[in-house]
């Protein structure tokens, strides 16, 4: 008798727990991501920038991730925010700030994005400034980017050889997938070339900038 006693007491517990999960748990984690997404977007489309500077600073690093995505289809109006979560101690929310801030920043400033490259300790991080200092054509930011030719990282090699390449007009004997002793060749080859080239190129650059993206900037305007 006391057997079934206890098994009838241990079966009460067993569903009032179960009622309990039911009707108290937090959201499923997809419910919580489109939740999380659906308000980045209506913060967007009211230009809330402190809105989503909350959301930026929230303990949901999804929810983050999406805020500082979402600050940077919003303008100059919101690259002080989006700079502030460069230094964020979460490294996907840096990632996704590096991106922000080469859509709205100066070419001028991309000396932040520089120190990233050189400093940050996540290597997608370091990808996602080597690719913002490309889409700004920060080629005054060359050196860096030469440097991350020698990268740890294969993703980081290969993003910034794409971005010297780019910036120099030529191609020197380099594959960013070999071993880190040959990248660290292939990246002096481009060093010697840019030193000897620098003057030339850096004055052709910033006429082909100032014909190009600021007078595309200019239309936008």
């Amino acid at each position: 008798m006391r057997i079934r006693v206890l098994i009838a007491v241990a079966a009460a517990l067993v569903v009032a727990l179960g009622a309990k999960y039911i009707f108290f748990s937090s959201p499923p984690r997809d419910q919580k991501a489109d939740q999380a997404r659906v308000k980045a977007e209506q913060l967007v489309r009211v230009k809330d920038v402190e809105g989503l500077c909350k959301q930026v600073q929230s303990s949901d690093e999804h929810a983050a991730k999406l805020a500082v995505s979402a600050l940077g289809d919003l303008g100059e109006v919101a690259r002080s925010a989006i700079q502030g979560a460069l230094s964020d101690r979460r490294p996907a929310v840096r990632e996704k700030a590096a991106i922000s801030f080469a859509k709205v920043a100066p070419r001028e400033q991309a000396v932040k994005l520089a120190d990233m490259v050189k400093k940050d300790e996540s290597p997608d991080v370091r990808a996602a400034a080597v690719a913002g200092l490309d889409r700004m054509f920060a080629f005054q930011e060359m050196d860096a980017i030469i440097d991350a030719m020698e990268d740890t990282d294969p993703a980081v090699r290969r993003r910034a050889s794409k971005a010297a390449i780019k910036f120099s007009g030529v191609t020197v004997q380099y594959y960013p997938d070999a071993s880190l002793e040959e990248c660290r060749q292939g990246a002096q080859r481009m060093r010697q070339y840019w030193q000897q080239n620098k003057v030339n190129t850096m004055k052709l650059l910033t006429s082909y900038y100032q014909s190009h993206y600021q007078q595309a900037a200019a239309g936008k305007e």
